[in-house]
This record gives C-alpha cells, sequence and structure tokens, in this order.
C-alpha cells in the first residue's frame, strides 16, 4: 500500500544506532587538509563499504578457497579501487560537502575496521590497521 512501516525492535533500532555511531566517529576522527571528514554525512556510504566488503569476503574465500596471497591481492585490489589523486582545494570542498568519505579513509576506515585484512596482513593488534576494539555493524 505504500505505506512505510517500521519493522525492527526498537532495541534493534538502538543497536544499530549505537554501532553506526562508532562508524561515524570513526570517520569523524580522519583529518585532510585541515578539515575533519563529517562521519555524520558519510555515514551511509561508509556503511555501504563495510558492508559491501565483508560480503565479498565472505563470497570469495567461500568460492576460491584462497591461498595467504590471495587473500592479500583481494585486499590490494580493494585499495587499489579508490587509488586517485585529488587536488588540495579539491578535497577539502569534497570533506565538507560530499557524503562519500575521501578515497583514502574509504580504504583505512574500512579495512582498518575488518579482522581479515589485520590477520592477511599480520598487523599487530593495537595498531591503527588493527585496533583492539572495531566497528561492527552487519
Amino acid at each position: 500500500d505504500g505505506n512505510r512501516n517500521g519493522w525492527w525492535s526498537p532495541t534493534v533500532v538502538a543497536a544499530f544506532k549505537e554501532r553506526a555511531k562508532c562508524i561515524s566517529d570513526l570517520f569523524s576522527s580522519y583529518e585532510m587538509y585541515g578539515a575533519h571528514v563529517n562521519g555524520k554525512l558519510t555515514l551511509g556510504e561508509a556503511i555501504a563499504d563495510s558492508g559491501g566488503l565483508k560480503y565479498a569476503w565472505e563470497s570469495f574465500v567461500k568460492r576460491h578457497s584462497p591461498s595467504e596471497s590471495d587473500k592479500r591481492l583481494f585486499f590490494v585490489a580493494m585499495g587499489q579501487t579508490w587509488c586517485s589523486k585529488v587536488d588540495r582545494k579539491g578535497a577539502r570542498a569534497s570533506i565538507l560537502t560530499d557524503e562519500h568519505p575521501p578515497e583514502k579513509f574509504r580504504v583505512i576506515g574500512t579495512l582498518s575496521q575488518f579482522a581479515p585484512f589485520g590477520e592477511a596482513f599480520s598487523c599487530p593488534i593495537g595498531s591503527a590497521m588493527n585496533p583492539v576494539s572495531k566497528c561492527h555493524l552487519w
């Protein structure tokens, strides 16, 4: 009938908001050219990146039974997807208005929260790319 009906319980909504806040806070901690990323503005895209990585990884591992080298190449390929060069003025304007996180942080922010990345590259627990406390939404 076209009416929007909530299907999550209040408990589920509260848990989602708490977990989403972790991602928002993470992205808000990133700074580029003197401006902080607006984690609230970029939250939807950061969630999409995180979910996309998780499900692509699960499919990759299930289908290919990858070697350790293949696992690392998977993450390198993900990072190369966002490889770009941006000038300072354009990057600063983008940070303030774009709902997409800067490419650099789409890689760092997403991979640092994904345990299989830290395992594949043997990142020490507690390092920037393998923090003890990670944001998990799904």
